[in-house]
């Protein structure tokens, strides 16, 4: 399981009536990697089509990023090799592309009277600002600010996840056109109550061999340095709590744990590794959510997917940004020093639990939905740029 997650790609795509929704996708999605389906033109639905674009340059490119590096080089190799793209983006009625880094190529083919929205999902300025590094700190910063800069300053409309991305560019530039918010969210269909007494819930429990006296505590992420760095005090956590009277047991779900010494762990942490069958057993055999996170950018998709499962979730104030969430309502934001108190005291009461849990899941379908977020985008390139 990978935690928060998007498609990555170059997207041209404006589901308005009357209007065909395209999104092309440079590098593929992931599952096309993780199945090898190498077709490069596929009807996700009617009047919905994605074109993928594979090419050896781009997958250089990109390379870099597991370093820890932004795509910088990502506008450059689509000119020379952008696989028709610049046909399509003459062809658009509107454009929105996603991330600073092909944002260049864009607008440098976008044809004047074509609007064209940058989808923002973290101020990269901020993001990369929290990865080290090892060479060109200061010119790779540079050069994340002045990509980032262009493609909020020149283009028509921008679309971010929280208010707080919204405001660092109103402060920090002086935005082209509208500001939409719509939030990360989560599926409709994901919402669910939580089943702590069903089969698959015990069989999760009984396989990492947490007792029903135990509070089973769920972690997920994928390998990404912010979510390895909260994995981290998931283990402090758990190392602190590990001796006391009331007993916890730590799952780390997800790539997240590759990164963590395995072999240094304390007895009550399990790590899974990706995990797709028994995905949604696991959100029911814990008890309690944690999101300590403490750096990163944009908002956690992980805390909106604890939520539609009726997760009581535990945050650091810094995992809680960007969200409406009253303390002790939707879930408890603590200090990472006082994550022990704060479990101890929704481990032993059930009904507090369900409770915050089951408000968490209402305050999900009413405001953290992919759909709703859709119809937000809707309306905003309908009534922003006249595409009715």
């Amino acid at each position: 399981m990978g935690g928060d997650h998007r498609t990555h790609g170059l997207v041209k795509e404006f589901p308005v009536e009357g209007h065909t929704v395209s999104r092309y996708c440079q590098g593929g999605s992931p599952a096309m990697y993780k199945s090898f389906d190498l077709r490069r033109h596929v009807e996700i639905d009617e009047g919905y089509d994605e074109y993928r674009h594979l090419n050896p340059l781009h997958e250089v490119s990109k390379s870099l990023m597991l370093l820890g590096y932004p795509n910088l080089l990502a506008h450059q190799t689509l000119r020379v090799a952008s696989d028709g793209l610049d046909r399509m983006i003459k062809n658009a009625d509107a454009i929105l592309a996603r991330e600073p880094w092909q944002m260049p190529y864009v607008l440098d083919n976008a044809p004047e009277d074509t609007p064209v929205i940058f989808s923002s999902h973290n101020v990269e300025t901020e993001r990369f600002a929290d990865i080290e590094q090892p060479l060109f700190a200061n010119h790779v910063q540079q050069k994340v600010d002045k990509l980032e800069r262009r493609s909020v300053e020149e283009t028509d409309g921008i679309v971010c996840t929280s208010e707080h991305d919204a405001t660092v560019y109103r402060d920090r530039y002086d935005p082209g056109g509208p500001v939409l918010v719509a939030p990360n969210g989560t599926y409709v269909d994901s919402l669910r109550e939580h089943r702590p007494e069903s089969q698959r819930a015990a069989h999760i429990r009984s396989l990492y061999g947490i007792t029903t006296e135990e509070t089973a505590c769920l972690f997920m992420g994928s390998n990404y340095k912010p979510n390895v760095e909260a994995a981290r005090e998931v283990v402090h956590i758990a190392q602190e709590m590990n001796s006391g009277e009331e007993r916890a047991h730590f799952i780390i779900m997800g790539s997240v744990g590759n990164a963590l010494d395995e072999k240094s762990l304390p007895s009550n942490v399990t790590t899974t590794g990706y995990v797709e069958e028994r995905f949604e057993a696991h959100f029911d055999a814990a008890d309690i959510a944690l999101n300590p996170m403490v750096s990163g950018g944009g908002t956690n998709i992980k805390l909106i997917d604890y939520f539609a499962r009726s997760l009581p979730v535990v945050s650091t104030p810094f995992g809680a940004r960007g969200f409406d969430a009253e303390h002790g309502e939707v879930m408890l934001v603590s200090e990472l020093a006082e994550f022990p108190q704060a479990i101890t005291s929704l481990g032993s009461d059930t009904d507090r639990r369900q409770a915050i849990g089951d408000r968490a899941r209402r305050l999900a379908r009413q405001r953290y939905t992919w759909e709703a977020s859709s119809r937000a985008l809707i309306n905003f390139i309908e009534t922003g740029f006249d595409l009715t």
